[in-house]
């Protein structure tokens, strides 16, 4: 005689399937893998980081490229302390000047070149150095100041040389890298020689410093030009005549009736705002911002007409500038 009554059996049979249909505690159900709690996020927000990346690049030759920058981060060394910039947050860069090493080097001998009393090395280096073009004007700028006449000579006449053949936006002298980002704009230098980006043409690379002049997100505007942030036209600039080769923005308005002496290059001493109009920088009457740069004084300044301002000529001047949009 059996000791299990049904009871027992149908209680058993139902505890036999159970096992067989669900899983043992701790375990995953077939098929499944086990969600681990140190499992990396998601590459969506990396890859919607990747596409607000792109951005346009403006070279130094005047060449533009449409680039993805792969960095995630810029180190901004700045006067008080160094900085760490999301590259997704970037809207705009203004890249200071930068020459690289072994260019310096190239630059330097040929300057110094042109003191040799060989003819032939001293036409050789005006040669190289007027090939190097925007490159070598900073160098040039500083060998404006020799003592070797023969040195200073040439030098000038590389100076108008280039300021005949070159935009003058190339020549500017920027000393420092502009981040520009939705609610910031920060000075400082990029302390990376290069960034990393990829292209549709040329797939990744990495993009020299030295030899790029802005990137900016497409439709985001610079703030730099901002009437609001320039600064007041001074009186006069016969005080800034010795920082040849710097820039300045300038909030002015323009009228008719200051007096000016120059064509295109002015005295220091010149109005500001007349120069402004006769340049034609900006109408009279309109406020604006005006880009001033210091330059080094021509033998002479040429009087002429323009924009109903009529300038006067003059010989010599201490200090010279030239003022656009």
């Amino acid at each position: 005689m059996s000791l299990v009554n049904p009871i027992s059996r149908r209680t058993v049979s139902l505890l036999a399937v159970l096992a067989l249909t669900l899983p043992l505690a701790g375990k995953d159900p077939p098929g499944e893998k086990p969600a681990r709690e140190d499992a990396p996020p998601t590459e969506k927000p990396a890859k919607a980081a990747a596409e607000a990346a792109a951005v346009e690049v403006h070279f130094n030759d005047d060449s533009n490229l449409k680039v993805r920058l792969r960095d995630e981060k810029l180190e901004l060394v700045t006067p008080y302390g160094k900085l760490t910039i999301p590259v997704a947050e970037v809207r705009r860069i203004e890249f200071a000047t930068r020459v690289p090493d072994e260019v310096t080097k190239k630059i330097d001998a040929a300057v110094a070149n042109l003191a040799k009393e060989d003819f032939k090395a001293r036409e050789a280096a005006t040669a190289e150095l007027l090939a190097l073009g925007a490159t070598a004007y900073p160098a040039l700028l500083k060998a404006a100041n020799s003592s070797d006449a023969e040195v200073k000579k040439r030098v000038e006449e590389l100076l108008t040389k280039l300021r005949e053949e070159v935009p003058e936006e190339r020549l500017e002298i920027k000393p420092h890298d502009v981040i520009h980002t939705e609610h910031s704009k920060i000075a400082g230098r990029i302390s990376a020689p290069s960034l990393k980006v990829s292209t549709a043409q040329f797939g990744e690379q990495q993009m020299k410093l030295s030899d790029v002049r802005s990137l900016n997100v497409p439709g985001a505007e610079p703030e730099s030009t901002a009437v609001a942030d320039a600064e007041p036209a001074p009186d006069s600039l016969m005080r800034l005549q010795g920082n040849v080769g710097k820039t300045y923005r300038f909030r002015v308005t323009g009228n008719v009736n200051g007096s000016v002496w120059g064509t295109d290059v002015y005295t220091t001493d010149s109005t500001l705002e007349t120069a402004a109009v006769h340049a034609g920088a900006l109408k009279p009457g309109q406020t604006g911002v005006v880009k001033v740069t210091i330059v080094a004084p021509p033998p002479v300044f040429v009087g002429s007409t323009r924009n109903g301002v009529t300038t006067s000529p003059y010989t010599i001047f201490p200090g010279a500038f030239k003022v656009s949009k």
